[in-house]
């Protein structure tokens, strides 16, 4: 599918700002969420490679808001294996954007998540294994969608929020392993050629509105109760799947 000339089009870009800002208050909120809203969208104006850049770039101005606060409520040893095995797995994520047609995989990978997010959301567990090597596992998935479709937000939500920490606790943990990680996405993407002018362009317009949506988000999580947030971080992830799934399907039917 051919991107949209966005140049003429002032409506699309108050679409896409509009988008940014409600993918920055989700962000803020939860610590995750905004690339799935972002990508599958933004995809289909300019091209899936270009959305993940973007996206990605906005995840890490994003991540320089939360993440010095966010580091103090976490615990490092245990996130370590995490981190690192999501930084080892985003160049995997970034050779398949690149050399194949994303299309399909992107419609399994969305469906995927909405069975995941459902099958929570009505009782059942997603259990990954406690110990070392289910961190390994959860964090090699998260690196391998965040290369492939800055989607790596739901393994890293459902492996954390299967713990037992407190709300605070488990926000901050999937906001410093996304940090990590994206560290790591933004070497691998020049590597592979995905930081162009026009994605560079584009992170930088968007910026100012994400992080505005990020500082109300950030607010809005300070302000609401404890019990809220597994609730609505599991909302979010179920409703933005489903998105992510529609958006999908129409790009391989249309």
């Amino acid at each position: 599918m051919n991107a949209i000339n966005l140049a003429g089009s002032p409506f699309a870009w108050i679409a896409i700002g509009a988008l940014v800002l409600i993918a920055g208050i989700l962000r803020g909120f939860s610590g995750f969420g905004s690339s799935l809203l972002v990508v599958p969208i933004l995809g289909i104006m300019v091209g899936p490679a270009i959305a993940v850049t973007i996206a990605t770039l906005l995840e890490c101005f994003a991540t320089l808001l939360l993440v010095v606060p966010a580091v103090r409520h976490t615990n490092m040893r245990m996130l370590i294996p995490l981190a690192a095995s999501a930084s080892a797995a985003i160049p995997a994520g970034h050779a398949a954007l690149t050399f194949l047609n994303p299309s399909l995989s992107n419609l399994l990978i969305s469906l995927a998540v909405v069975c995941m997010a459902f099958w929570m959301i009505a009782g059942g567990t997603v259990r990954f294994p406690r110990g070392l090597f289910g961190r390994i596992f959860a964090g090699s998935l998260s690196g391998l969608l965040t290369g492939f479709g800055s989607a790596g937000g739901p393994p890293l939500m459902l492996y954390i929020l299967s713990g037992p920490e407190s709300a605070e606790i488990m926000r901050a943990n999937v906001i410093t392993v996304s940090g990590a990680a994206l560290i790591a996405a933004v070497g691998s993407m020049y590597y592979f050629g995905l930081l162009e002018r026009q994605a560079l362009t584009g992170g930088l317009l968007l910026a100012p509105i994400f992080l505005a949506g990020g500082m109300i988000g950030a607010r809005l999580f300070r302000a609401a109760p404890e019990r809220l947030y597994q609730r609505v971080a599991l909302g979010t992830l179920a409703v933005i799947s489903c998105i992510v799934f529609v958006v999908n399907l129409i790009r391989i039917t249309g």
